[in-house]
């Protein structure tokens, strides 16, 4: 039985895709840039319902980008969510920032990355139909750039946390669209298919 966030999200897709027809017919869009479309907004809502979201990063923007040749590339700003306390104030305060660094040690940075690699080979595994076809040498890739969110008390940003600079880092997503062919005419599996996506971390 389907379960109703990723019906939720079969619907979304089929909308956004309605969508993107009649402005393909309106504006000229090319399909690339009308699958691109369903593809960022699909993963999005993806990401917002994956059962284990409860650590993945918070998505605050995304654009796509098509080059000829090279491939498409999704790029999204993530924040790394805020850990609330609990003050008469009920807001966050100057030193606040030392929960946030109490709490997101190594592991849970790790626990994070894991479980947005996992998230991501589960959507190509899941809505591959949704993809733009590529070229057979072109590749996609979905680029993750991960911070902390800015933080204002009383109108004014609070400076970042020396240890912010650890839970800043990109990681990307690469898989090649060979590969993607390959899988779609049942020459390799779902696991062999998450197996050729690259993860790199800078």
């Amino acid at each position: 039985m389907v379960k109703n966030s990723k019906y939720l999200i079969y619907l979304l897709g089929l909308v956004v895709s309605v969508n993107a027809q009649a402005q393909l017919q309106q504006e000229g869009m090319s399909p690339i840039k009308r699958d691109t479309e369903i593809t960022r907004v699909t993963f999005e809502n993806f990401i917002k319902n994956y059962d284990d979201a409860v650590l993945l990063n918070n998505i605050r923007e995304s654009k796509g980008d098509y080059k000829s040749g090279k491939g498409l590339e999704i790029s999204f700003e993530a924040t790394n969510a805020n850990i609330y306390i609990n003050t008469a104030s009920a807001r966050f305060g100057n030193h606040d920032y030392e929960v946030l660094d109490t709490f997101y040690t190594d592991e849970v940075i790790s626990l994070q990355q894991k479980r947005l690699e996992e998230a991501t080979k589960k959507f190509i595994r899941d809505f591959h139909s949704y993809l733009p076809h590529l070229k057979s040498n072109e590749e996609f890739r979905f680029v993750f750039n991960i911070k902390d969110s800015k933080i204002k008390v009383d109108g004014k940003e609070l400076p970042p946390s020396p240890k912010s600079a650890k839970r800043t880092y990109k990681l990307e997503a690469i898989w090649k669209m060979s590969d993607l062919d390959a899988f779609n005419k049942g020459e390799i599996n779902e696991s062999q298919l998450s197996d050729r996506i690259k993860i790199e971390k800078k």
